[in-house]
């Protein structure tokens, strides 16, 4: 058992002082005020500093390890076009080293910023590769195959039964293992590359298997045209014909969703990914997150990795309350406790994860330590405010996931960050002038 302890603690119930954490192999086992708990245990170690402040471990509800490659090479691109000129024919060519390459830098770098689970989107091919590094860097994971079967370009379009045989293959591979650490998410990519006998049968896994259903929804105006005129209605108002939409449900995007369907997605109890990043980025919109939160919608954050170039779980918090200020002309239209909840509790529900999101005891350990000798809390005011709008991942100075301490004072424990950085650019950059 050991001990995590700092001025200040970010917990269920609010914020407490002079706070520690006892942990027992991978739980939160008791909390409370530090001398209470060192005087009723014997701590075999002990994590923080007296200016040190207890938070839940990040959650990025969304993001593409395959796609870090193209950083620097996709800006200034609108959605459709960031798709066929860069990222399928980088993905087409993709081969288990890159993507084992990408996906350790995309992990590694969401570690140093504090985030302890993801939501990797990952490749059509090679998924075996982002499993396996979530796996040897202790992260928390929710992975799945990208699926597409219509609309696509050779090396990512697959046979319709052959997305899904590879899709069960890897479930029974990887869903549930590493003590629950590693799930799996059943994800046809979009609805314009997906025929509805792919989406049935993303159904029937899911309801097999019990797993969350993902997919990208209503990113942009262009998409939408082509989704009416498929459907000759919404794509939301399909995915519910075709019985998706429910509480497994992790839709991601919904920019330009409509008011009635965003009531529909919260009837259902689905949740949605908001991506403000990507979202400005790919100059696809402002979504209407305001009205998602007040139709009782479970919305989490996503850095959606590689539309935007940035894991900072800090940036898409403080993005999303930027944007809606902006957009509605109105300082309280999403406040900064909404948005930190967003990157922690909500992403947690979002993607599965029981007993994870918030510090309280009988939850999994995944904490991480904020040092307010860090410039973002001099002076120290309203923690949770300037964490949103002043902190960086440089603040990080501990991440602990399921009990295992991932980074201590700013020194990566599970792997040497020079190394991986070194292997990467020798595999990666031969991908320049794409």
């Amino acid at each position: 058992m050991y001990e995590v302890w700092g001025g200040w603690a970010i917990t269920a119930h609010g914020i407490k002082k002079n706070y520690s954490l006892a942990i027992e192999k991978d739980k939160i086992v008791d909390m409370g005020p530090t001398r209470e708990l060192r005087e009723a245990y014997s701590f075999d170690d002990s994590i923080g500093k007296e200016r040190n402040i207890l938070c839940p471990g990040f959650v990025d509800a969304h993001m593409h390890s395959f796609q870090l490659a193209t950083k620097g090479l996709t800006a200034d691109q609108s959605l459709l076009e960031w798709l066929k000129k860069y990222i399928w024919k980088w993905e087409a060519d993709l081969d288990k080293e890159k993507a084992r390459a990408c996906a350790e830098v995309s992990f590694v770098q969401m570690i140093r910023s504090g985030v302890t689970s993801i939501s990797d989107y990952s490749s059509v091919h090679h998924v075996d590769e982002a499993f396996g590094a979530a796996k040897r860097l202790g992260v928390r994971a929710l992975i799945g195959k990208t699926m597409m079967d219509r609309n696509s370009p050779p090396g990512l379009e697959q046979d319709t039964d052959v997305c899904l045989k590879e899709s069960e293959a890897l479930i029974r591979k990887w869903h549930g293992k590493h003590g629950g650490m590693l799930n799996y998410s059943v994800t046809p990519r979009f609805s314009i590359t997906s025929t509805d006998a792919l989406l049935r049968g993303s159904k029937k896994l899911c309801d097999k298997y019990k797993l969350i259903f993902r997919t990208h929804t209503e990113e942009n105006l262009s998409e939408i045209k082509e989704e009416k005129k498929m459907y000759g209605q919404s794509v939301i108002r399909h995915l519910d014909r075709l019985g998706l939409l429910n509480e497994r449900a992790h839709l991601t995007h919904c920019v330009w969703t409509k008011p009635a369907e965003l009531k529909l997605i919260a009837e259902r109890g689905a949740s949605i990914s908001h991506c403000p990043g990507s979202n400005m980025m790919l100059a696809s919109g402002f979504a209407d997150t305001p009205r998602m939160l007040k139709y009782g919608i479970n919305v989490c954050l996503g850095s959606d990795v590689a539309a935007y170039y940035n894991f900072s779980m800090f940036e898409q918090a403080r993005l999303a309350c930027l944007m809606q200020k902006a957009r509605l002309h109105d300082p309280h239209a999403m406040d900064h406790e909404k948005a930190f909840k967003m990157a922690t509790i909500n992403g947690a529900r979002a993607l599965g994860f029981k007993d994870t999101g918030e510090l309280k005891a009988g939850n999994k350990a995944d904490v991480i330590t904020l040092s307010t000798h860090h410039l973002a809390f001099s002076p120290l005011n309203d923690i949770i405010s300037q964490i949103v709008y002043s902190a960086f991942p440089s603040s990080v100075n501990n991440v602990i996931c399921n009990g295992k301490v991932l980074m201590r004072e700013r020194k990566l424990l599970v792997a040497n960050v020079y190394d991986i950085v070194d292997e990467a650019q020798e595999i990666l950059e031969i991908h320049r002038g794409i």
